[in-house]
């Protein structure tokens, strides 16, 4: 999970220096939390042993990406310098203070459940195809 965590935040920082460098967004876009957040749910969702277990993992993936998410939306909110983190695609036409609190709200709440809910979706999948383990074998 630690590995996880610091790619995700590692792209989050490199996402935010490449805009603030004047990269095209169009570039910029391509250098995803999402991809990496998509990686880890899928892999935990096979990896892990429990629905508590994948819980937990849920909202471990989404943490570094909202730290990420408010610090940027609360740079562009300070400073009125748009980033790629309140661009029209991603802001649904919000406000930078609603956004900003929408994903504060968001991290805690429905994006960590909504990942879980993907998880045990995945696990109860892949549960029809790994064969069942006999007690002592």
């Amino acid at each position: 999970m630690r590995g996880f965590i610091v790619a995700i935040l590692v792209m989050g920082i490199v996402r935010f220096t490449l805009d603030r460098l004047g990269v095209p967004k169009d570039t910029v876009k391509y250098f995803s939390m999402s991809a990496i957040i998509m990686a880890g749910l899928i892999y935990f969702s096979v990896v892990t042993v429990g629905h508590k277990a994948r819980l937990k993992a849920a909202y471990l993936l989404i943490l570094p990406y909202m730290i990420i998410e408010v610090l940027a939306l609360a740079y562009t909110w300070a400073s009125g310098n748009q980033t790629i983190f309140h661009t029209e695609e991603y802001s649904f036409g919000m406000s930078v203070r609603a956004h900003t609190i929408g994903h504060l709200v968001g991290g805690l709440t429905w994006e960590p459940l909504a990942v879980f809910v993907l998880m045990e979706i995945i696990w109860f999948v892949c549960s029809w195809f790994v064969p069942k383990r006999q007690p002592g074998v």
